[in-house]
């Protein structure tokens, strides 16, 4: 099963803003050509996989994490809580409506477009899950 990732108008803001200042530099500078093609094409390596490659996959056994160049996973089994933030610490999110899913060792953060369903595709897989401030979802 797989759940597609979030990606907040301040994130779209930012990969727009970028490209737009290094587009119009680039243009009507002059200066520092090369430079600046380096800049826009390394913003976008960075950028860009992250907004295509953003998504959860649930298979029998893991949750898989895909976000940007990035892939994580952890047993399901493992899984301890999962409880809603907003905490803007650096994480696999372009939203800060995130989930923070912890496990025996590992910790996860990610931000989905249906918390509600995901929350509850979890708890379907682990009944001992313990799920904390999530909207939709009553404990």
């Amino acid at each position: 099963m797989v759940f597609k990732g979030k990606i907040a108008w301040w994130y779209w803001l930012i990969v727009i803003g970028t490209n737009a200042l290094l587009l119009y530099e680039l243009f009507f500078s002059g200066d520092s050509i090369v430079l600046l093609l380096g800049v826009l094409i390394f913003c976008n390596v960075i950028y860009l996989p992250m907004l295509i490659r953003n998504y959860v996959v649930i298979d029998e056994l893991n949750l898989v994490l895909y976000f940007g160049l990035f892939k994580d996973s952890m047993a399901i089994e493992n899984i301890e809580e999962i409880h809603g933030s907003h905490n803007p610490i650096a994480s696999s999110a372009a939203s800060l409506d995130r989930l923070v899913i912890k496990g025996k060792r590992q910790e996860m953060v990610i931000a989905l477009k249906d918390k509600a369903g995901f929350v509850r595709e979890m708890q379907k897989r682990n009944y001992r899950i313990q799920v904390n401030h999530v909207a939709g979802i009553s404990r």
